[in-house]
């Protein structure tokens, strides 16, 4: 048995004492940071998914306008070194080993549908770059790369400070409440700031606005997992309704009005379609932040 003065064990207890509170102290240090990088990624997430399908429809009418055999052999040649190389070694670098089972019950089903999968995945990327790449009539060519980025931008701000400021409400008051007035500014003032028309201004804050604050509400009242999955319909709720009413309400001045008169053209009606269905997307399939606590 190992013997020792009762100075010596209060003085053991101490030092693990201050282990313990120190290894806690780090905990709490560290967890404010980790909560707020799940935040900014998941909102992320979600803002680029509102982006993508209007970047892809663009790219695809482009490529169509522009079709050729050599644009369809080059998406075929990728499309075989994707599936028959890049993913079953990526499958193998995740599991960390060699023999990894496929999915699919044959030779034949699992090479259709990788090789359909990275055909697909190979044309949005040169629908994507097509869009890039094709100056508009208002742009240099030089300047599309800056013009699609501020396209992106512009889709893609209010479905990320939407997403930030519901994720905050688990947080101080302070916190919560400046998470949801830097959504409410960023919303009523990326018109202005963009330099939109007065339509596009009204027809994004009136539908965006309820979003908001209806999900802000919604993650009041239920745990962050439960609450997001309500976002998610609350969000594809508003977006059908408002779509319809807007679409009846433009199709009522063009039957009783000028048609010169329009809350909505058609092309801006697809485009903001596009961008709701993308931000449902964004938020069923973006992997759920651990709500954060405090104490």
């Amino acid at each position: 048995m190992n013997s020792q003065s009762p100075e010596t064990g209060v003085a053991q207890a101490q030092g693990e004492g201050q282990g313990s509170v120190r290894a806690v102290d780090v905990s709490q240090f560290h967890a404010p940071y980790l909560g707020a990088f799940n935040i900014i990624f998941f909102s992320a997430w979600v803002s680029v998914c509102s982006a993508a399908p209007e970047f892809i429809w663009q790219g695809l009418l482009t490529i169509v306008h522009h079709f050729n055999w050599v644009t369809a052999a080059s998406a075929m040649l990728v499309g075989a070194i994707v599936a028959f190389f890049v993913e079953p070694l990526t499958e193998r670098l995740r599991a960390m080993s060699l023999h990894v089972a496929h999915r699919h019950r044959t030779p034949t089903h699992a090479t259709v549908a990788a090789f359909g999968f990275a055909v697909l995945a190979v044309c949005v990327h040169e629908a994507i770059t097509s869009f890039v790449a094709t100056s508009s009539s208002e742009h240099r060519a030089e300047d599309s790369l800056f013009y699609a980025l501020s396209e992106v931008f512009q889709w893609a701000s209010i479905p990320f400070t939407v997403t930030v400021a519901w994720l905050c409400v688990g947080h101080s008051r302070r916190v919560s409440w400046a998470a949801l007035l830097l959504a409410a500014f960023m919303l009523f003032s990326l018109g202005p700031l963009s330099s939109w028309p007065v339509q596009d201004s009204i027809t994004t804050v009136i539908p965006c606005a309820f979003i908001l604050f209806w999900g802000w509400a919604v993650m009041h009242k239920y745990p962050t997992q439960l609450a997001l999955s309500r976002c998610a319909k609350l969000t594809a709720i508003t977006a059908c309704i408002w779509l319809l009413v807007a679409g009846l309400f433009q199709l009522t001045l063009w039957r009783f009005a000028s048609h010169d008169w329009h809350f909505y053209s058609w092309m801006e009606y697809t485009i903001d379609f596009r961008f709701y269905l993308g931000w449902v997307i964004g938020l069923a399939v973006a992997p759920r932040p651990v709500a954060h606590q405090h104490h």
